[in-house]
């Protein structure tokens, strides 16, 4: 097999990959799904061998919710998975609409998006903690059948990548192969496990990670909230998120809450708010706050990222 890529000017990659590595990658994706058990998609195993055989950093395997019309994280691979915590704990938590971000724009396309440099891209919700892991360039291509969408796959690299014209030919009717043996299988139980390893991710990442629900009522925090407010994850389960909001905020927040659970109108971007929080000890702290809707047990609840904000937000 050929190197995955060699380098250009400017620290570029560019793909170098043969004819027949392509062929033999397209051959192992389709043995990988004639022999999956029914109803369980090979997500985890495609996604792996597609992220390491392609050369890539990182790899996300995403399906489409069809009951709520987004996108959820199904897998996340990456071959040195302790560089990438963060980013995965906001990629499993995250769903995203047509259109909306690198995976819900390869949706909306139905074909190849390549976003050669994020820190340009406005449409990429996740900028923020890309950045902090050193990432790069994204590159995502739709798994259909017809005109219809039932997934996306998303590479990234900490190198600038330029995708080749051969690479995109061979991944547009990946896609479509993929699509035809996912439309086979039942995608319900690939969602059930990324729920699962959420929660195993969020353990071990490096921002407070708070789950609620329509009340406000906390239903899971990670170890990591106890560094920036103070709390432990057993203080805070089942109390309030106004607990660590300075008391000005929390009649804002309830009611705003109250309002999009009626409406489903956001009055506020959802992505990297400068916002302030309440320390345990009563000290008013300067925060960095993201967080998405989803559903977790036929339920919608809302999962919010904080870290503390130490640079003015670009």
């Amino acid at each position: 097999m050929s190197k995955h890529n060699h380098t250009v000017s400017n620290q570029t990659q560019v793909d170098a990959l043969s004819a027949q590595d392509y062929w033999d990658i397209s051959h192992a994706v389709t043995r990988l799904f004639t022999e999956a058990p029914d109803e369980s998609p090979p997500t985890d195993a495609t996604l792996q061998l597609l992220t390491t055989r392609l050369g890539w950093d990182v790899g996300g395997f995403w399906i489409v919710n069809e009951l709520r019309m987004a996108l959820e994280c199904a897998a996340f691979y990456s071959p040195t998975p302790d560089s990438f915590k963060n980013f995965e704990t906001v990629s499993r938590a995250r769903r995203f609409s047509f259109g909306e971000g690198l995976p819900g724009s390869a949706w909306k396309s139905r074909g190849v998006v390549c976003f050669p440099d994020l820190g340009k891209q406005e449409n990429f919700p996740r900028l923020s903690v890309a950045v902090l892991e050193h990432l790069h360039t994204g590159v995502a291509f739709p798994l259909y059948v017809g005109k219809k969408v039932l997934g996306v796959v998303e590479f990234f690299s900490r190198e600038r990548r330029v995708l080749a014209p051969a690479t995109q030919d061979f991944l547009f009717p990946l896609g479509g192969q993929m699509g035809v043996f996912l439309e086979r299988l039942s995608a319900g139980k690939s969602l059930e496990a990324a729920n699962a390893q959420f929660l195993l991710v969020a353990e071990a990442a490096s921002l407070a990670v708070f789950t609620i629900d329509e009340q406000s009522t906390i239903l899971f925090a990670n170890p990591f909230v106890e560094q920036i407010f103070g709390y432990s994850p057993e203080e805070l389960i089942g109390k309030k998120l106004t607990l660590v909001m300075p008391e000005y905020l929390r009649h804002v927040h309830e009611r705003g809450l109250a309002n999009y659970v009626a409406t489903g109108q956001r009055h506020i971007s959802w992505e990297g708010v400068p916002l302030p929080g309440l320390h345990k000890n009563g000290r008013e702290i300067s925060l960095i706050i993201s967080f998405g809707e989803f559903l977790r047990g036929g339920k919608r609840v809302f999962t919010g990222f904080a870290k503390l904000r130490t640079t003015e937000p670009s």
